[in-house]
């Protein structure tokens, strides 16, 4: 380590405490209940995580394949290859075997290692300790993934990242008009494994691992350093490269070619400039009036976010300007060590494929080449292009960090220190955002947990549904993950990523699911379409065995809940009531079960 990065284990120690502490400053008072809760929201996607670590363990407990569940989708499961499934987090629960605690430190790790390996890495080249923390935190505690900490956490894996440029760039040599060759065969076998176990972190960082490694090639392969910009005709070809590829995107959504949503889901160039809507000390009311607006295609997301602050970013010009000046004038700066020179187009590489419609403030202006990647199968399912943003929390705060170490190597000592410490300070106000809300164990519906003990592998809630964040059919709460944590009872619906349009289908025209499902979304179309036969409600009875039912408040004596008393109570079931802080649940429990409490 010492003979790649001049940063001493010293300073690496007190950088991972300083990761830490922000880890607790941020998600406080998330550190008092790391047994018990998490940073989320009730209803949204940070529940898969917890029920991801969960449901891994569980599998290998029973010497079950642990990417499998059949707990979802009842009765046939589902395989996991494809989802969302974070299976770092599941193997760190097989250690501790408490999924709260498995999620909760598995984020503490890797904001931590996150961090600290970004710090090691920009001490590669910048010799100034504040300055490699600095480096550290921008990665580590980006608002981007601030933004994203209560809903995805699989964006926030990205322990992996700088270690892998560390291992690529040791790998391989590297000369201008060449494709690299390799160097370390030790390095690349390195290099592979973190990609490996970024791939089981996040497809979208490993995407942006990939893009640095083949831009990076391609920089030094296309003698893209070698271009004199003060000649008219790179400009020129600049100028034709931008008009083919907004026509030629044009054409391919003409011609009905499917971008997968990456155009929707693009990014805004204002909001590199305009702070996320929870920005502690930076929001306005015209900030959050931006976020809001009706032209913007994704109101109030944080799929939006790709605020770098302002220090970094305008660090990152001054020391472009001064290194583009001639050695002799005043401010001038050496140019950059051979290893990063292809650092500033991978960062503008990485802003632009943020933005595939070059778009400010929702109105659409010009769509770059970079669209042309949302065309393509299998590139295209980067499908919300604002996540590879990550990358130039990396790069851009590196050579910032370089460049402010350059211009400081002949300063006095005093200003060697102040001024990274006065920086570190200014990035810090603005990354801080407003408290997260906590999402608890004790906040399970006491109408669950009296469910679970009850007879029957499978439980139904109502409303009832199907979702994998693209498309959805009834309505299926993550927080129906999070539940099933407690009762353990198998589920006929699912939010899981990349269902197939069979999975749905066969979902939505199984006769009483049919049925229910029309009277959660039109009831009044209920007397137009014949309800399931006696013959269909007896299979339904076979398939499923003895399942029970919840109802939760907002359907509580709506249709679906008419329609399940009409079948369910002739047949032996009874009704239990039970009150919540939420309203009132509603238990239809087969015969057997015992009296709830």
């Amino acid at each position: 380590m010492a003979a790649f990065s001049s940063l001493s284990w010293r300073w690496l120690l007190l950088a991972a405490l300083l990761y830490a502490g922000l880890v607790a400053w941020y998600a406080w008072p998330l550190p008092l209940a790391v047994s018990s809760a998490f940073v989320g929201e009730p209803g949204g996607d940070a529940n898969q995580y917890l029920w991801n670590a969960w449901n891994f363990q569980r599998q290998v407990a029973l010497g079950h394949d642990p990417m499998r569940t059949p707990l979802l989708l009842y009765p046939p499961g589902s395989s996991l290859w494809l989802h969302t499934y974070t299976p770092v987090l599941g193997v760190l629960n097989l250690a501790v075997r408490q999924p709260y605690q498995a999620i909760n430190l598995g984020l503490l790790l890797s904001f931590v290692i996150s961090g600290v390996g970004a710090a090691w890495l920009a001490g590669r080249w910048v010799r100034q300790p504040l300055l490699c923390v600095l480096v550290g935190f921008a990665f580590a505690f980006s608002p981007y993934k601030l933004a994203h900490w209560p809903e995805h956490y699989h964006l926030l894996l990205t322990a992996a990242v700088p270690f892998f440029v560390a291992a690529y760039l040791a790998a391989w040599g590297f000369e201008a008009g060449r494709w690299p060759h390799l160097r370390n065969a030790w390095a690349l076998a390195v290099a592979t494994g973190l990609l490996l176990l970024t791939l089981l972190s996040d497809y979208y960082t490993t995407a942006g691992l990939l893009y640095f490694a083949g831009g990076y090639a391609a920089w030094w392969r296309l003698q893209l350093g070698a271009i004199s910009w003060r000649r008219w005709q790179p400009w020129v070809v600049l100028v034709a490269v931008l008009a083919l590829g907004h026509f030629a995107s044009r054409g391919l959504a003409l011609l009905g070619a499917d971008d997968f949503g990456g155009l929707y889901w693009g990014g805004d160039l204002g909001t590199y400039l305009v702070p996320p809507l929870h920005s502690r000390w930076l929001g306005t009311a015209a900030s959050r009036a931006f976020w809001h607006q009706p032209r913007l295609p994704v109101q109030a997301s944080p799929e939006n976010v790709a605020f770098l602050g302002y220090l970094v970013p305008g660090l990152v010009l001054a020391s472009l300007v001064a290194r583009a000046r001639r050695p002799a004038q005043p401010g001038a700066l050496p140019p950059l060590p051979t290893v990063l020179r292809p650092w500033p187009a991978l960062g503008l590489l990485f802003v632009l494929l943020t933005i595939p419609e070059l778009r400010w403030a929702g109105h659409d202006l010009l769509r770059l080449p970079t669209s042309l990647v949302h065309f393509v199968p299998f590139f295209n399912n980067i499908r919300c292009p604002t996540r590879l943003v990550m990358m130039a929390a990396l790069l851009l705060p590196l050579l910032a960090a370089l460049g402010l170490d350059q211009w400081l190597a002949s300063r006095a000592a005093v200003w060697r220190w102040s001024v990274p410490l006065l920086l570190l300070a200014g990035v810090f106000v603005e990354y801080q955002i407003e408290s997260y809300p906590l999402v608890r164990a004790a906040d399970v519906p006491r109408a669950y947990r009296l469910a679970g003990q009850q007879p029957g592998a499978v439980l139904f809630a109502l409303p009832l549904g199907l979702g994998d964040g693209g498309r959805q059919v009834g309505v299926f709460s993550p927080a129906q993950l999070r539940y099933q944590t407690q009762h353990g009872k198998a589920l006929r619906g699912a939010y899981l990523s990349r269902l197939s349009a069979a999975t749905f289908a066969t979902f939505a025209h199984e006769p009483v699911l049919r049925t229910l499902l029309l009277a959660q979304r039109h009831p009044d179309s209920l007397a137009l379409v014949p309800g399931p036969t006696p013959a269909e409600l007896a299979a339904f009875g076979r398939r499923y065995g003895q399942p029970v039912f919840v109802v939760e408040p907002h359907y509580y004596q709506a249709p679906a809940h008419q329609l399940l008393r009409q079948w369910l109570l002739p047949r032996g079931y009874r009704e239990q009531v039970v009150a919540d802080s939420a309203g009132c649940f509603a238990l239809l429990l087969p015969a057997l079960g015992p009296a709830v409490q």
